[in-house]
């Protein structure tokens, strides 16, 4: 019976040991064809939308043919047309819109300049609008904003769509001007990203392997990526790298606005502080798929290259420019304190570091009513450093001593971009702190009437989605407030709230 069982045993050892080598020898085999599997996806998602957008330019030019629309070549478009306004009450005016070099262009009153409403009509797309109660609506759509414009008459609209459309349509095939996009990629709804975060210094190539022209990004670190070293960042968890695509994936303004905040460059100085000093040597482009696994594994799983250890006086090294008049970090905090000092002062180099080093995003300060790095991003009344603490894991609805979450206290200062984030980002609106009111209470009391219908519109949309029902308002309105709280923050000011967004 024993030899029975050492044999049984010895066969095991034999099949396992041979499964293992034959793992082994497929291993790099396994990692080009992932590489392979990447690329073909996203070769794949880039035909499909290139087909897309070919169908409805054919679709449009036969409409337009049918109903005797101007041709591509055919004089500029010009006429009245109301405008749906990108505030929270969503009213409607007249306005005389034309179509010029390329750009949808609109006039108040006689004497004033044009108003640019679309700076390059070839980033844009022009949809019907059958929902809406108003009749003859059209959408103009681009990746940064959404207009909706309504004619007089349904052949009117037709003109209007046929010749936006027609003008889209020409500037691809050689009528516009060949310098307004550059880069190399051919997808028009991801140029304005992808020409936006590749301008910041460090982000024209890989942060890992220095390939050039990346079309990925990790979002929480604010860097950009080849398509090879992206795929690594996936394989490492959300909770690691939080893997996007630059001309593909959408993207709110605020997260492209922390993205030019960070960038290659900038977390470098952190993550790679001791590269040198250790004689570490990066991986080149066109490396192995092992050796860029290898790198980025050593740099943000087991930390590696930071420059101190855990729970250290933390310093950037060396410190990226500055203006003379900013307070440096106090010398000996640890990672948490420091998340949270850097939270207060819109420093999100000195959040990146404390976040490097192992800071919980999460993190009370119990001297300070149990406040957390997140609540003090709202009293800095600071977009930017609230989206890069949820993009890193801090609650929505984490509370301070009082009971109250951000969405509290955002509505308490007034600061409307900063309740419509958090609303996106699911904030508990039925949430009471402990003088046992919620956000709406406090926004009536406050007679704040941007927050009031934030927080209306979002007790509606729980109630459609209990229903199953779905409404594009709520998605309307909380597009156009974040554009504004991300480009223009000052006309979402109240006179009880003149500090800046941003």
């Amino acid at each position: 019976m024993l030899q029975f069982v050492l044999a049984l045993l010895e066969a095991q050892a034999t099949f396992f040991s041979q499964g293992h080598h034959r793992a082994t020898s497929t291993q790099q085999y396994r990692g080009e064809l992932g590489v392979q599997l990447d690329r073909m996806v996203l070769e794949g998602a880039r035909k499909q939308r290139d087909m897309e957008q070919r169908h409805a330019g054919l679709r449009q030019q036969v409409v337009g043919g049918a109903s005797g629309e101007a041709a591509p070549g055919a004089p500029p478009m010009q006429g009245y047309l109301y405008k749906r306004a990108s505030n929270a009450f969503r009213t409607w005016s007249r306005r005389w819109f034309s179509i010029e070099n390329n750009q949808l262009v609109y006039i108040k009153r006689a004497r004033d300049p044009p108003t640019v409403l679309m700076e390059d009509l070839r980033l844009c797309t022009v949809k019907s609008c059958p929902e809406l109660e108003r009749r003859f609506c059209f959408g103009v759509l681009s990746p940064g904003r959404c207009c909706v414009l309504q004619a007089v008459s349904a052949v009117q609209q037709r003109r209007w769509m046929g010749a936006l459309q027609s003008s889209i349509t020409s500037a691809f095939s050689g009528g516009g001007d060949p310098d307004a996009l550059p880069g190399p990629h051919e997808d028009p709804s991801g140029h304005w990203v992808l020409d936006t975060v590749l301008r910041v210094p460090g982000n024209g190539t890989c942060c890992e392997c220095r390939e050039p022209g990346p079309a990925w990004a990790s979002v929480n670190l604010g860097i950009t990526l080849c398509i090879q070293c992206s795929g690594i960042h996936r394989s490492l968890g959300v909770h690691f790298s939080k893997v996007r695509s630059l001309t593909l994936d959408s993207w709110e303004p605020e997260l492209v606005k922390v993205m030019c905040e960070l960038g290659n460059s900038a977390l470098n100085r952190i993550y790679e502080a001791r590269v040198e000093e250790m004689g570490v040597k990066r991986p080149p482009p066109g490396c192995s798929r092992a050796q860029r696994e290898d790198w980025i594994r050593a740099k943000y799983v087991h930390k590696q290259f930071l420059p101190r250890p855990l729970g250290a006086p933390l310093r950037l090294h060396p410190p990226p420019p500055a203006p003379p008049e900013a307070e440096p970090p106090p010398p000996s905090l640890h990672p948490g304190a420091l998340l949270y000092w850097g939270a207060r002062r819109r420093r999100l180099l000195t959040m990146a570091e404390a976040l490097a080093h192992g800071a919980d995003p999460g993190w009370a300060n119990g001297a300070e009513g149990n406040s957390t790095p997140l609540l003090q991003a709202v009293m800095a009344n600071s977009l930017l450093a609230s989206e890069f603490l949820l993009q890193n894991g801090a609650s929505v609805n984490q509370s301070d001593g009082d009971g109250r979450g951000p969405l509290h206290h955002a509505t308490l200062l007034g600061h409307t971009g900063l309740a419509c984030l958090f609303l996106k980002r699911g904030a508990d609106i039925n949430a009471v702190d402990a003088e046992g009111k919620d956000p709406l209470s406090i926004a009536i009391d406050l007679a704040n009437a941007d927050i009031v219908t934030l927080l209306r519109l979002a007790k509606m949309k729980e109630m459609d989605t209990g229903q199953g029902q779905t409404d594009a308002t709520f998605l309307d309105v909380f597009r156009d407030i974040s554009l504004m709280a991300s480009d223009h923050p000052e006309k979402l000011t109240r006179p009880h709230s003149k500090s800046s967004t941003l």
